[in-house]
């Protein structure tokens, strides 16, 4: 053994003292055939290859196979030693690049700890080098794993979180690739795909004129299955409507119009409002969080053909939320009020019945109807107001919620007053309590875009009469952030994969991956 290794140092001690050494072709073919040494052999050969294989391309080929093996050997310290090897390898053969990339990722799939690190740092040496290249053999190898969505997840990150942060000039060089072939993941994305792939896509030119606005609200709404029934019993189909949502609302404006949102919601989600009782994001019901989705969204919808179909879908809900005052007269006897979702619906109605102004004069039944719950339900905002300033100052000032209150009721009042009017109008403007505090909380946090707070859903209760009258907080959406997965589970540090590493050695190996493509979790 020892003879071996010293055999082969000799040789490598004639090449490295050869005044030509491209005549040294046999020396060199002979250090090769040390692959399959003792394991201080194959380093070495590993280390011989690399320096000198620049000057030997009749053997290229043998020797990039060499090297090969040694990624393959049992022990990590050998295939470390032949990981670090091929980006000089590619770098002195450009038409390696495709091979080297390739290899290099599926061998991150598989390895872990110290070996996945230098890997990826190998890989990472190719791009700097060969940037298309390289991304264009990640995406192709991405397409390779939809059946293996956990390891895709990976490349994806890797692409995405990793390669782009490297080099600003090299990340600009293939913007218009990483733009494209991101549309494309998109399409069949899992939520931690479009989370990653948003996250960037949200932070490139797209966003800067409306049409590369409206290029990004296509993509998400394609992944939202706007085309699709919404399926209630699949809770992933909610948690994508909700994720997918949330990252469009900041693109809408007045040149890019939520409408097709808008339509889904009224048709789909609030047609089937009875059956998302049961839906939770955690212990929290998602109806709150869908419907101030609804309000932001009813901001920017553009002009119906028809607004009708969805005002009434709206309305229904409307007046399950806004009861008529009791039939004894005692309208002191206040039952529990749902302010929050109260403040939503009837925004979201005040903005899209104006597209149908007589959907409310047209029968004056139906009129008067909801005339009488509007006034009832101002006496339940007076009436909140009146708790409110009660409240100790130090409370006011230590509480959110009661700061939030004001707002909510305020804006609740507004609307009222223009649909309470003898032709109902819809003239006024108010800015959602809910935005406004996510407004000030920028100025107070800096807090990823996509993660802005949730409100507790405030509810009245004053069954012992108008002056005994309390807020009533819902516990079960107490500090409700706007929809995100949870914490923790997608981690935004390329590093802290938790996804477990296969153990299989051979070229080609991919590990043993699991997974899912759907948005449960």
């Amino acid at each position: 053994m020892a003879d071996k290794l010293e055999e082969l140092y000799q040789k490598y001690s004639r090449l490295s003292s050869a005044e030509d050494i491209s005549q040294q072709s046999e020396e060199y073919e002979e250090c090769i055939k040390h692959k399959t040494g003792s394991g201080s052999e194959k380093k070495l050969v590993a280390q011989i290859i690399g320096q000198y294989f620049k000057h030997f391309p009749k053997l290229e080929e043998t020797a990039f196979e060499a090297i090969i093996d040694i990624c393959e050997d049992n022990d990590p310290s050998i295939r470390i030693s032949a990981i670090m090897v091929l980006p000089i390898i590619c770098k002195q053969s450009k038409k390696l690049v495709h091979k080297v990339a390739d290899i290099l990722i599926q061998l991150m799939m598989i390895l872990e700890d110290q070996e996945f690190n230098v890997t990826c740092n190998s890989l990472s040496q190719v791009f700097r080098a060969y940037p298309e290249k390289t991304l264009s053999v990640l995406f192709v190898y991405i397409l390779k794993l939809k059946d293996k969505p956990s390891a895709r997840e990976d490349v994806v990150k890797y692409i995405y979180k990793k390669l782009v942060t490297l080099d600003p000039k090299i990340t600009a060089i293939c913007m218009e690739l990483l733009i494209e072939e991101g549309k494309k993941i998109l399409e069949d994305s899992t939520v931690t795909e479009f989370l990653t792939i948003i996250s960037f896509l949200t932070n490139t030119k797209l966003t800067q004129t409306t049409a590369g606005q409206q290029e990004l609200v296509s993509a998400i709404a394609q992944r939202a299955k706007l085309d699709q029934e919404f399926d209630v019993e699949d809770q992933g189909t909610c948690h994508r409507l909700i994720i997918c949502t949330e990252h469009a609302l900041p693109l809408f404006s007045a040149s890019v119009e939520s409408t097709e949102f808008v339509k889904f919601y009224c048709q789909e989600v609030l047609a089937k409002w009875d059956a998302l009782a049961d839906v939770k994001d955690g212990e929290v019901s998602v109806q709150p969080q869908l419907l101030r989705q609804l309000a932001a969204l009813s901001a920017y919808c553009g002009k119906l053909d028809t607004a009708s179909p969805y005002v009434v879908h709206i309305f229904d809900k409307l007046k399950r939320y806004m009861p008529l005052p009791p039939e004894d007269g005692n309208i002191d006897d206040m039952p529990n009020l749902d302010f929050t979702s109260v403040e939503c619906l009837l925004y979201a109605f005040h903005r899209l019945a104006r597209q149908s102004p007589d959907f409310l004069t047209a029968d004056p039944a139906v009129l008067r109807d909801f005339k009488s719950r509007l006034n009832y339900f101002s006496r339940g905002v007076a009436g909140c107001l009146r708790s409110l300033e009660k409240v100790q100052d130090n409370e006011k000032k230590d509480d959110k919620k009661i700061k939030l209150a004001p707002v909510m009721l305020a804006n609740i009042n507004t609307l009222i007053k223009d649909l309470l009017h003898q032709t109902p109008i819809y003239k006024c403007n108010i800015q959602l309590s809910f935005r406004s505090a996510n407004s000030s909380s920028k100025k107070e946090a800096d807090e990823p875009s996509t993660v802005q707070k949730r409100h507790t859903p405030i509810q009245f209760d004053s069954s012992n009469g108008s002056n005994n009258k309390q807020m009533r907080f819902n516990k079960s959406s107490e500090s409700m952030k706007l929809y995100k997965p949870p914490s923790g589970k997608f981690s935004n540090n390329f590093k802290s994969y938790n996804h477990p590493r296969g153990s299989g050695r051979g070229r080609g190996g991919r590990g043993k991956r699991g997974g899912s493509r759907d948005w449960n979790y």
